[in-house]
């Protein structure tokens, strides 16, 4: 089964190809998704409004954040009044006209403890910073106030060194689930609402669920291919949604694999999942290179068959790349100078 997206909007930027670089990034915690660029200069937030096309920056927070990536994917506060610089050196909070709040040093000889940042705006209050940062003896997230204050903290115990860390909040930005990945192996924390862990080794954080679950991305349990997980809230069993030989993909992809690191939630109930497919150029000279593609899309939907998304022959005709669902219904992808905004509905 197929299905042909409509796109609904475009925007035209060089900075899309930032998304690839750690220098950009989606945050969908906004009344609309934006595209948040880091430069030399500071953080550039730019609205993806419906329609298009790109309109001049909503917002920008002045300070030097040269020398690493963006951390995590909320950088900036939901109402656009803060944001949370992080460079080599400290990590801080500004206003949009550049007043320091506070600062805070490296840590030690690794640097800057900073690994994940998320802001979340509670009902009739001003925002609020998750943090994670490396600690003694694993992951610690911290809550805190525009002021520097820790409000709540949670301890996940980890050996090894953190290379990457996600989040997954619930609709009132409570975390429901955390990912890291010290090494090669992941696993998946989840978060009960008394703050009591549910590991889940050998599973990539995904998304969040609206439902205040979460979904992950891992082996199946005979081992024999990948699948993805629900994963309900307070520990309770996860169902698995669909695995990778579910999906029809033997005329496009030879060795492919459900991706834990692109798609997610696209509305309730419904998923929209990557097909990625290692290239070795033994295979494809064995199976021809008409049955070898990087990666591919897949509409999941409880009830119906899976369906492979067929994009427009004028975007993404080699490669669909990454993208990134924003549960409701519709999703981003890009490419070096393009977003796309894509929905399935009329």
């Amino acid at each position: 089964m197929k299905i042909r997206p409509r796109q609904i909007a475009l925007y035209r930027t060089g900075d899309a190809a930032l998304l690839e670089r750690g220098s950009a990034v989606i945050d969908r915690a906004g009344p609309v998704p934006r595209l948040i660029v880091r430069t030399g200069d500071g953080l550039v937030v730019h609205e993806l409004r419906r329609g298009g096309p790109l309109a001049e920056p909503a917002a920008v927070f002045p300070g030097d954040v040269r020398g690493r990536p963006i951390v995590g994917t909320g950088p900036v506060a939901p109402d656009l009044s803060h944001a949370v610089l992080v460079d080599e050196h400290s990590y801080r909070i500004v206003t949009p006209d550049g007043t320091l709040l506070w600062s805070r040093p490296a840590a030690g000889s690794e640097g800057v403890p900073v690994l994940y940042a998320q802001w979340v705006q509670p009902p009739g209050a001003e925002p609020r910073l998750w943090l994670a940062v490396n600690a003694d003896r694993g992951v610690c997230l911290h809550l805190l106030t525009v002021a520097g204050e820790v409000v709540d903290r949670l301890a996940v115990p980890v050996d090894g060194r953190h290379l990457f860390v996600g989040l997954a909040l619930d609709a009132g930005g409570r975390p429901v689930a955390l990912g890291v990945r010290p090494g090669a192996v992941a696993m998946t924390f989840g978060v009960g609402r008394d703050g009591v862990l549910s590991p889940a080794m050998n599973r990539t954080l995904l998304d969040a669920d609206p439902g205040s679950g979460f979904v992950t991305v891992g082996r199946s349990d005979d081992g024999e291919t990948t699948d993805v997980r629900w994963h309900g809230p307070d520990g309770a069993d996860p169902v698995t949604a669909v695995t990778c030989t579910d999906l029809p993909s033997s005329d496009m992809h030879i060795r492919p694999y459900l991706s834990g690191s692109t798609g997610g939630v696209l509305r309730d109930g419904a998923l929209l999942l990557a097909l990625e497919d290692t290239y070795d150029e033994i295979d494809v000279e064995v199976f021809g290179p008409e049955r070898w593609r990087e990666s591919s899309h897949w509409l999941v939907t409880p009830g119906r068959s899976p369906a492979l998304i067929e994009y427009p022959d004028q975007a993404h005709a080699a490669d669909p790349g990454p993208a990134v669902p924003l549960r409701d219904g519709t999703w981003l992808t890009h490419d070096h100078d393009t977003l796309h905004h894509w929905t399935t509905a009329p």
